[in-house]
């Protein structure tokens, strides 16, 4: 199994109000994994793994040429952060329903309706 990664991000607020950290690496090339079709306009790699010691499932996704994982507002409350703060971060690949229920709901906030993504 892949081993976990840590980093520390700022959290940025993006299009459409969404908090997000930029994940500063690939993880096709740091875990050797491909990514999982989250539905026919988005995918993404599941992850699992901790926000200042706050454990969550999620997902890294890919759009304008860098990835990063959404960090929706009990997230937020639970790593104590506010855009602009910079968060530790620990995370590693998984296979969980409840990361891939997740990153399926969440997808839909990162993608115009009827566009293809392109990897």
């Amino acid at each position: 199994m892949p081993t976990e990664r840590r980093f520390a991000a700022a959290l940025m607020q993006g299009h459409k109000g969404i908090t997000a950290v930029i994940v500063p690496f690939d993880p096709k090339d740091a875990w050797a994994l491909e990514p999982l079709m989250l539905d026919d306009r988005r995918y993404g790699w599941l992850v699992r793994g901790t926000m200042n010691g706050a454990p969550f499932d999620g997902w890294i996704g890919h759009r304008w040429g860098r990835h990063f994982i959404m960090v929706d507002a009990e997230l937020r409350r639970a790593a104590s952060v506010s855009v602009g703060d910079v968060i530790d971060v620990v995370i590693k690949p998984t296979k969980s329903q409840k990361a891939l229920a997740i990153a399926r709901e969440q997808a839909k906030l990162t993608t115009a309706p009827g566009r293809k993504a392109k990897r």
